[in-house]
């Protein structure tokens, strides 16, 4: 078991990805929650993989849509992965908000937007075509 894990370590170690925090793929988390999201704190959006649903808030009431509002900026340097228990990840926005900071080593870049938004479409169309799923 002790080898296993070095080698995992050693093979994760040389591993990068535009993810920041949220649980490693291959923790238990991953596992144990069904429901598998980004979260951009910068604008405080979730994106649920599995439906291709947004999530997001407009005045004091969140939202669910396939389509986010071009007022939203998405950025894949502020990109959260996270694995939730619920089909409602506003649930806990307190606490994703106080424990995801939005990424403050980058200026905001509105030009990545359609780009992460792209990126989010082909996830949830890959997702779809493994699992036969059809809307």
């Amino acid at each position: 078991m002790a080898v296993l894990s070095a080698i995992m370590l050693a093979v994760t170690a040389g591993c990068s990805s535009h993810y920041r925090g949220g649980p490693p793929v291959y923790s238990s988390a991953y596992y144990h929650y069904p429901y598998r999201y980004h979260y951009y704190p910068g604008s405080e959006v979730y994106f649920h993989i599995t439906s291709g649903n947004y999530y997001y808030r407009d005045g004091n009431k969140w939202l669910r849509n396939r389509t986010l509002p071009s007022h939203h900026h998405l950025d894949r340097r502020d990109r959260v992965p996270l694995w939730i228990d619920s089909d409602k990840p506003h649930v806990k926005h307190k606490e994703h908000r106080e424990r995801y900071q939005p990424n403050t080593q980058h200026r905001r870049d509105r030009t990545r937007d359609p780009e992460e938004r792209r990126h989010n479409q082909r996830m949830h169309e890959r997702f779809d075509k493994r699992s036969g799923h059809r809307d």
